[in-house]
């Protein structure tokens, strides 16, 4: 394998997607590595997210000079180009040949599985090499747009594992795979029946104190092959919840305990789900480890757990498992979630193409892109609003957070969902007020509980384990005599979802940060949350930064190691997120989207139609021709056929979809008409 630089992408290229904004693969990301013999360096990791503004990017690239061009201009900021890459990796029309897919090695698993595994289990080759672990991918289900790729007889998409677990004993470069089931399925189902994200489930969960009697069989119990599990799971929780949707106040005491008034009878129903979708999981996490242990002899003291999936996002589970089992550490990326599968495409061509012979190690969360403070302020676009800056000092930042929460925006950004302090609002955790305030600002429900940092040699003094979590992953439980101590930070059941920062971090100047907030307050613990707003990727360059500080009128800000305050809100006009600075929609105006939309839509079908039959794989050649009118109407009423079988989840799914397709059209027309009002001032002042 030779010396140079790789591109992995989870990037989809499809016509008809683009022209409709949308796209099978969601929360697109791109890596940039770098290969010196053995050795393997990650050296930039891009979610498109953050690049154009769209929540969980699901969008399509037009055709293959479209990709490129996209790839070339991502690279350019690093100072490359395409022709510095030796192979570009994970999108099947870029593919020079298919040696490092996992279909060669492991042809039962979905491609989508096995790269979620390889982001964790080789996300350190020494770990791999030298250590006992269990590892397995657990989401919401696999994507097929490489598997749908196949020779004649090779296993179709459809009839891979979607889910898998991983066993590598100490000393062994290989991995024995089972096929695994993952509760990843349930929350996927629920978050689009309740219309409300995995995360805000999870904290309504424990938040409400409403309980149902109901005890539920575990749906996949008895089902012998995890790939019979989705259709079946679907059927067994719309049961579950339309029981528990049935209940009243007359079923008080018996059925339930009771309502909790905090809470809308809606929000205590779905609490009550979901704590019973949560004891499920748990039961079905031990379903697949007591698989490993039993088939694989495993002594998990001796083992290491590894996760990764949207699933592993669950911090109550993780901690559950490790308690248990007593594993004897706990290894995932920061991107555990489909924002991570650029990692793990990479990794597991790395690992396929040297037989497994390549060091690596992600050192850090700290990936993404940078911004220039110098660069923003040449371009005088605040300058209004600046009252001072100054170098930053630990003991004043300290001081500015007792006061009120602050934005803190430092050097390269984290990858994955979690905010882990490069663009961050930080917040004293000691006062009820700031969590109210952070979720004022954030625009969430009063409920949802407020992540802290903790300094990593005092987590055994304020919480009941002492381990590493590094990326959040992990909700544990604050000593009681601590507990009102940090009432900003703690959840309904005492436990509270911690990042664990030491020395080591590149994030040094908040660790200074958090070295005199200890020093002044014996507290080594801030209240950290995403900077944000509601339905915003994180923010990722400073303009933006400034642009929600003025709106949430915060005072001060914290840029690359300079103390920002901050005046003039009042005269500050903007009222929502900026447009970020990337476009991926093929057209560039509103009279080349309507042509390109007439193309690919000659005989007006309606849009939801059009967006179902993309999403689902169905052909689209017969919609497209536009002189056989009487075939393209036979497609729709096949399309709503088809939707007439589908189960009452995924119709919600679908129009979920469709919703998102309007959304990120709207934001496109919008881009493109602000990119030409700026083109037509430019003619007009020269």
């Amino acid at each position: 394998m030779k010396n140079g630089y790789y591109v992995s992408a989870y990037l989809e290229i499809d016509e008809a997607s683009n022209v409709f904004s949308i796209g099978v693969r969601h929360d697109n990301c791109v890596a940039l590595w770098e290969k010196r013999d053995l050795d393997v360096k990650l050296i930039r990791y891009w979610e498109l997210e953050r690049l154009t503004g769209h929540k969980q990017n699901a969008f399509a690239l037009y055709n293959k000079e479209h990709c490129e061009e996209i790839l070339g201009d991502l690279l350019k900021k690093d100072g490359l180009t395409l022709e510095d890459i030796i192979e570009i990796w994970g999108v099947p029309q870029l593919l020079a040949d298919d040696s490092y897919l996992s279909k060669h090695q492991y042809p039962e698993y979905s491609y989508h599985s096995m790269s979620h595994l390889a982001s964790c289990m080789f996300m350190d080759t020494e770990l791999f090499k030298k250590e006992s672990i269990l590892g397995f991918n657990v989401d919401g289900g696999s994507d097929c747009t490489v598997d749908a790729y196949k020779k004649e007889d090779e296993i179709g998409e459809i009839d891979k594992y979607p889910f898998v677990g991983a066993y590598s004993m100490e000393g062994s470069k290989d991995m024995s795979l089972y096929p695994a089931y993952s509760p990843g399925v349930f929350w996927l189902y629920l978050a689009v029946y309740f219309d409300m994200r995995e995360g805000s489930l999870m904290a309504l969960a424990e938040a409400s104190e409403s309980k149902a009697y109901l005890e539920v069989e575990n749906i996949l119990s008895n089902k012998a092959c995890p790939l019979e599990s989705p259709d079946h799971a679907e059927d067994e929780i719309l049961k579950l919840v339309k029981e528990i949707e049935s209940y009243t106040q007359e079923d008080a005491g018996v059925k339930f305990n009771y309502f909790d008034t905090r809470f809308s009878e809606k929000e205590n129903k779905i609490s009550m789900v979901m704590k019973i979708i949560q004891k499920m999981s748990y039961d079905i996490m031990e379903l697949n480890i007591e698989h490993a242990i039993e088939a694989y002899h495993i002594k998990p003291e001796e083992t290491y757990l590894a996760m990764s999936g949207g699933f592993a996002l669950n911090c109550p589970c993780n901690t559950h498992l490790m308690n248990k089992y007593h594993f004897k550490g706990f290894i995932a990326p920061p991107c555990v979630s489909d924002s991570g599968m650029a990692l793990g495409i990479g990794l597991y061509a790395f690992y396929s193409k040297t037989n497994g012979a390549f060091h690596f190690k992600l050192e850090s969360a700290y990936y993404g892109e940078k911004d220039s403070l110098e660069a923003f302020l040449e371009k005088h676009t605040f300058d209004q609003f600046i009252h001072s800056m100054d170098v930053y000092e630990p003991a004043k930042a300290a001081m500015d957070l007792m006061k009120e929460p602050i934005v803190w925006f430092d050097g390269h950004s984290e990858i994955g969902p979690r905010a882990l302090g490069g663009r961050s609002i930080l917040g004293d955790p000691r006062q009820q007020a700031t969590k109210d305030t952070l979720n004022k600002i954030k625009k969430r429900q009063w409920w949802r509980p407020v992540a802290p940092i903790v300094l990593k040699e005092y987590v055994g003094d304020w919480f009941q384990d002492n381990f590493e979590s590094p990326y959040m992953l992990h909700a544990i439980k604050i000593k009681d005599e601590k507990a009102n101590e940090v009432i900003a930070i703690a959840h309904a059941d005492g436990t509270a979802r911690l990042q664990t920062m030491d020395k080591e971090t590149r994030q040094i100047r908040l660790y200074q940060l958090m070295e005199e907030f200890y020093k002044m307050t014996d507290v080594p613990i801030l209240c950290n949350t995403s900077l944000n707003d509601k339905g915003e990727p994180i923010i990722n360059c400073i303009d933006e930064a400034f642009n929600f500080a003025l709106r949430k009128n915060i005072h001060v800000m914290y840029v690359n190691g300079y103390r920002i305050q901050l005046k003039n809100h009042k005269n500050y006009t903007g009222t929502q997120p900026l447009p970020r600075q990337l476009t991926l929609s093929i057209w560039k105006n509103t009279d080349e989207y309507m042509q390109l939309y007439q193309q690919y839509n000659p005989h007006n079908v309606n849009d939801e139609l059009m967006v179902t039959r993309i999403i689902w794989g169905l052909p689209m050649e017969r919609l497209m021709d536009a002189d056989n009118k009487k075939d393209a109407m036979r497609s729709v009423i096949e399309t709503k056929m088809f939707m007439n079988k589908v189960g009452p989840i995924r119709k919600q799914k679908m129009k979920f979809i469709y919703g998102i397709f309007q959304h990120i059209k709207e934001k496109e027309l919008q881009f493109h008409q602000v990119e030409e009002d700026y083109t037509m001032n430019d003619k007009r002042e020269g």
